[in-house]
């Protein structure tokens, strides 16, 4: 046997350096077995991995003077996965089988003279491949926490002059302890796994979550990454134009998903009455049933003057009707106005304001007390202002109460009817806006390794514009990174095409695209990305499997260019 030792540190010099340098563990795991087999002159070796669930699988092997090598053999006709519990009961095991089953080395100088241990594998190896195995080193590999975690199996000790030789003690600690490297690599490997599942999970509940808060944006979060992942990918593609030298490492893409995923955990804290508002008066209901309720009165009213003004015989009763057709017919077009306005489709003018103003001063008498039935809260916003309402009261038809101004999202009637467009009023916009900078907080406190530190910034910009007047910073498209941008164009693209949003009618395909096209000649979208979302066709790649086939009209990309 050749005497190592001049050797042994130049070996493990090496595999240090290559370890170093090496981001792939499979690469890491076989130089380091290759430089245990190095060490004790050994023809050749095996690696066998045994994973959390007690599965035992070759992962790589190799003979030298056959020119041989093997890779993730788990599925071989040779080398089976072999699921530990299994072995309990079975009288006489394979080398490594022992090793995984007893914790113990065997070291063998010919493993064929072993009356113990069941060679039919190695003999079937050695028939197939026209090789003989004589000397034999099998022994388990522990973790840190003396968890078996992988056997390592080697044959074939040469002496100087090639001879097949036993492998010395010397030797066979010698490599068990360079073996220890494999357990490190492993380990870690074990470790990154299980962070990737939690992290994973982590993302799928607390999208999942946000999603559940609404039944009408239910999918958002879901839908999202589909369509970022689809843009990023077709601008990989690109060869040429401004584009052409985009790519994205795998730790990018892994933000990219990540950021996708959780670009709007914010919302975590947005009141449910905002994020679903479908109409003006909306909060946790409807309040366009008051405002009706209120009209009724206003035409009751209106039929008993009627008639009081009949048994008075104040006019003819041919122009007393008229007039209250004509009061009814008022009443009538007015409400309809306001359920118009309330609707929020449609901008208002400065004529509708008036309009507005004019009939929220239409009065009637209140007769039933104003404070019965109010929360704590409510009575203690009229305190503090020195309210105290009258039991019989005039009130008008679209009212701005104090305690309704003096709530937080600032509920008056009359304040959220004339909203110029949508349905949200401007204290209800910031507090929406606020998910944004709550995403960012959120993201910002999880200890995200270094190498996905790009997940902040890719979420936390999809409301940014490239013209500098998006939130929460107002970044210029030059301050913001390709992925950033994707992700704007991905959520604005997904909530144009969604078909369950209670604020708006599901739009056709041609009527998103325009709206993009706007957005993009607007400086809102990136012109460069949005070019690629079209002529790459990512926005029918898309279409065709996530939105309602009757949304998906007939249409020439050309003219959405």
């Amino acid at each position: 046997m050749p005497d190592i030792s001049d050797s042994l540190t130049d070996n493990i010099f090496n595999l240090l350096t290559s370890l170093k340098n090496a981001d792939d563990i499979g690469l890491s795991i076989t130089q380091t077995i290759k430089t245990a087999a190095d060490i004790a002159n050994a023809d050749g070796y095996f690696l066998f991995h045994i994973t959390s669930n007690s599965f035992m699988n070759l992962i790589c092997g190799n003979i030298q003077s056959i020119n041989i090598s093997f890779s993730d053999l788990s599925n071989s006709n040779l080398f089976k996965s072999v699921y530990l519990p299994n072995l309990k009961n079975k009288n006489i095991k394979s080398p490594f089988e022992i090793c995984a089953t007893n914790k113990e080395i065997i070291n063998s100088a010919n493993i064929f003279n072993e009356t113990n241990i069941n060679i039919s594998l190695l003999k079937e190896f050695d028939e197939t491949n026209n090789y003989t195995t004589v000397s034999t080193l099998c022994f388990p590999i522990f973790d840190s926490k003396r968890n078996i975690i992988a056997v390592a199996q080697f044959i074939n000790a040469k002496d100087l002059q090639g001879k097949v030789i036993k492998f010395s003690s010397r030797v066979q600690n010698q490599i068990i302890a360079i073996c220890q490297i494999i357990s490190l690599i492993l380990e870690r490997k074990q470790i990154s796994e299980t962070y990737t599942q939690l992290l994973e999970s982590f993302i799928d509940i607390f999208a999942k979550a946000i999603d559940a808060k609404s039944p009408y944006t239910g999918l958002h979060c879901q839908k999202v990454p589909i369509i970022a992942r689809l843009l990023a990918s077709a601008v990989a593609d690109e060869t040429e134009g401004p584009l052409k030298n985009f790519d994205m490492s795998n730790n990018d893409w892994y933000s990219l998903h990540i950021a996708s995923w959780l670009h709007d955990c914010g919302k975590i804290i947005t009141p449910e009455y905002i994020m679903d508002k479908s109409s003006k008066l909306e909060t946790i209901y409807n309040r366009i049933h008051e405002i009706r309720t209120r009209f009724e009165v206003l035409r009751r009213d209106a039929h008993i003057e009627y008639l009081q003004k009949r048994l008075q015989n104040i006019d003819t009763k041919e122009n007393l009707q008229a007039e209250f057709v004509n009061k009814v017919k008022n009443l009538t077009d007015d409400f309809e106005f306001i359920g118009q306005c309330n609707i929020g489709d449609v901008p208002l003018s400065d004529e509708d304001i008036i309009r507005l103003n004019k009939i929220a001063k239409y009065s009637f008498t209140r007769n039933f007390s104003r404070t019965s039935g109010l929360s704590w809260l409510e009575k203690d916003i009229l305190e503090k202002q020195s309210i105290v309402p009258e039991r019989q009261e005039v009130e008008y038809i679209l009212q701005d109460r104090p305690e309704q101004i003096a709530s937080h999202y600032n509920q008056g009637e009359l304040t959220n009817i004339k909203v110029p467009q949508g349905t949200i009023n401007p204290k209800e916009r910031q507090k929406i806006n606020e998910h944004i900078i709550t995403t960012i907080n959120i993201l910002k406190n999880i200890p995200f390794p270094a190498e996905l530190s790009n997940i902040v910034e890719y979420a936390g910009s999809h409301h940014e514009r490239i013209d500098g007047k998006g939130y929460p910073y107002g970044l210029t498209g030059e301050q913001m990174s390709i992925p950033a941008k994707i992700m704007a164009i991905a959520d604005v693209y997904e909530a144009l095409t969604a078909k369950d949003r209670p604020y708006k009618k599901p739009k056709k395909l041609s009527e998103v695209l325009k709206i993009m096209q706007e957005m993009k000649n607007t400086g809102h979208l990136d012109p460069d990305l949005y070019n690629v979302f079209i002529k790459r066709g990512v926005y029918l790649d898309y279409a065709k499997e996530y939105i309602d086939k009757n949304q998906i009209d007939d249409i020439n990309p050309e003219e959405f260019l």
